[in-house]
């Protein structure tokens, strides 16, 4: 009885400290999107990390449109776990950004540990533990320039073609709200679908990447084996995938 309250506890303090952090957004966060915002989110990614690096378009702009439409794919679909906006642009404001991926906003799935943040990947007794450290993956996303955002939902255990936990709740398909959007990287296919990211990392043993990429109408880049590093700071053992998306109806886009 006790370890039940506990858990229904740590549930509901994860979930308002979500709902905090969204709330606590600048005000430019809840309005709509302009016409610079549109034209970024629909630039490649090539285009868009070469634009910052020449300074065309500055990294905080980029981070806002997509931070942007991260909270409007989050209030469709329930993706999104860890939300790190306003942390990253502290990050970002007056960096300048060199690497293959430049300034590129990326979202992560819930296993991958970002230093201060819970990687508790649906498991109540893990919540308000956060990373001491970014994992090496983590690492070698800011080495090539990127900037690590948002965080999403997975299926306790991981092992599960949905996306659904006690802790942040069900995560729905964006072109369908009564189907899920798969899994274990559910909240990744639902985000990337939706336009609130352009790639994304996963991981995948038995189809984790591959089922939600079909799920949800986006691509998926099946790494060989060894592409990736394992270490992620969290107790499972899978390889690493990228995933990208691909513009699509419906979905928000």
């Amino acid at each position: 009885m006790f370890s039940y309250l506990q858990h229904r506890k740590n549930c509901k303090i994860k979930q308002q400290d979500r709902a905090n952090r969204i709330a606590s957004l600048p005000s430019y966060y809840s309005t709509p999107l302009t016409s610079q915002d549109r034209s970024i989110l629909s630039t490649p990614i090539g285009t868009l990390a070469s634009n910052i690096r020449n300074k065309e378009w500055a990294p905080i702009d980029v981070l806002r449109a997509y931070g942007k439409k991260s909270i409007l794919a989050h209030e469709a679909t329930n993706c999104l776990t860890e939300v790190m906006i306003k942390e990253m642009e502290e990050y970002v404001e007056g960096k300048e950004f060199t690497g293959p991926l430049a300034g590129v906003p990326i979202s992560v799935k819930d296993t991958v540990s970002i230093k201060g943040f819970d990687y508790c990947i649906g498991y109540s007794s893990l919540v308000n533990k956060p990373a001491l450290i970014d994992s090496p993956l983590t690492r070698l996303l800011k080495d090539a320039g990127c900037v690590p955002y948002v965080k999403t939902n997975v299926p306790i255990t991981l092992l599960s073609f949905e996306s659904t936990n006690d802790v942040f709740g069900r995560t729905s398909n964006p072109h369908n709200k009564d189907y899920s959007p798969g899994g274990s990287t559910g909240g990744e296919s639902a985000l990337l679908a939706y336009g609130g990211s352009r790639i994304g990392i996963g991981t995948d043993v038995a189809g984790s990447v591959r089922v939600p990429a079909h799920w949800a109408g986006i691509y998926t880049v099946r790494a060989a084996t060894g592409r990736f590093m394992k270490s992620m700071n969290v107790s499972i053992n899978a390889h690493m995938y990228l995933v990208l998306n691909t513009p699509r109806s419906g979905g928000g886009n």
